[in-house]
């Protein structure tokens, strides 16, 4: 007779949580974050950024999506272009997504990210910060760095948007066509 007690029991107690009522689908709608949804989403979108009455940047992204009370904003397939005081690009940045920061005015730039600048000069890396208030763009990823007749290759770099001064923090390496136009103090 103990034989079958032990099993039926086990049966039982295996039932019974399996029965158990779940209410985590029951879940009242006002207990969810808010948060959690984007206030608005736009695709196809263009974003203007201004200093002072001046255009500073336009962002263009496939999709947009805004979370406003964390503000934060998503941005997929994005090309920003970045201006002078008079108009001009200075710069092009282009990465697979992003995270913008409007209020801080900083963007987290990912995957296949590329700067160019007016003048020809690019750099290529997996992320990027740009931290538009102070001109200044930053990684801590690998970073390539191309210009006429040389590259720079290295893990880290900070420097202005336009990449008039940077530096390449660490295990830098390069290739340069002319040696002769190596300054030397």
């Amino acid at each position: 007779m103990h034989k079958y007690i032990l099993p039926l029991v086990l049966l039982s107690l295996i039932a019974a949580g399996c029965s158990r009522n779940d209410k985590s689908s029951d879940t009242d709608p006002s207990a969810i974050d808010s948060a959690a949804y984007p206030d608005s989403e736009v695709s196809g979108a263009k974003i203007y950024l201004y200093d002072r009455g001046s255009i500073t940047t336009e962002i263009l992204a496939n999709k947009i999506v805004r979370f406003e009370s964390k503000d934060s904003t998503m941005a997929y397939m994005l090309d920003i272009d970045v201006f002078d005081t008079l108009g001009n690009v200075t710069s092009e940045i282009v990465g697979d997504s992003g995270i913008i920061r409007e209020n801080e005015g900083r963007f987290t730039i990912f995957g296949n990210v590329v700067v160019v600048t007016q003048d020809g000069m690019r750099l290529e890396t997996d992320y990027l910060y740009w931290d538009s208030q102070h001109d200044r763009i930053f990684t801590d990823a690998f970073v390539q760095i191309t210009t006429d007749g040389e590259v720079l290759r290295g893990w880290g770099m900070e420097g202005d948007q336009q990449l008039k001064r940077y530096k390449i923090l660490h295990r830098v390496s390069g290739e340069i066509d002319d040696p002769n136009q190596l300054k030397t103090p």
